[in-house]
């Protein structure tokens, strides 16, 4: 083959590859339940078992090869569910089908009863709708924690860990305030 024929092969493979659909983001839903929450679960979890007496820092002594390896899998997750969401060209809240944690809880669409204020799907996609810079600046703040997981767990850094594994909450609460309507877990069923 000649370097030309080779070269409209190569250039051609390129344009299909553009043309060809790519896979939609995952949803906001799935990237919560299936790798944020785990994800920022084993972090907590960890970090819990590892407090000093006071209780004011992590005693680096307590946290085992195996769990440092899980925080740095967790972080790396976290950070790079968090980057997919804040680039994709349109954020989607739920699949067709797919309910959010409380939707079942939460109140009618057209007005709070105030018992749980928590958004439906519907209601979460719109709020996203109105304002896409800040959901996508609040999942570049969760890429950077979980970022700053992953490289602190690498290096065994349990100073900068306690920082950002204390944080972690409020940044999740960041977003969950702005686009979910409350940080707080649905109330128990009666």
């Amino acid at each position: 083959m000649s370097k030309r024929a080779g070269a409209i092969l190569f250039a051609s493979g390129l344009i299909l590859s553009a043309c060809s659909p790519q896979a939609p983001p995952p949803t906001v839903n799935a990237s919560m339940t299936q790798v944020m929450a785990p994800h920022a679960q084993t972090v907590w979890d960890i970090t819990s078992r590892a407090f000093n007496a006071r209780g004011d820092a992590l005693d680096a002594s307590k946290i085992s090869d195996s769990d440092w390896a899980q925080m740095e899998k967790a972080g790396e997750q976290i950070k790079e569910r968090a980057v997919i969401l804040a680039k994709a060209r349109r954020i989607v809240a739920t699949a067709p089908g797919e309910t959010i944690m409380g939707e079942t809880a939460a109140s009618p669409a057209d007005k709070k009863s105030g018992d749980w204020d928590a958004a439906s799907g519907k209601q979460v996609q719109a709020m996203i709708d109105a304002n896409p810079a800040l959901f996508v600046q609040r999942a570049q703040i969760l890429a950077n924690a979980g970022e700053t997981i992953r490289k602190a767990s690498r290096t065994k850094d349990a100073r900068k860990l306690y920082e950002v594994s204390s944080n972690l909450d409020e940044v999740c609460d960041g977003c969950h305030q702005k686009f979910w309507g409350t940080d707080e877990p649905p109330p128990f069923p009666k």
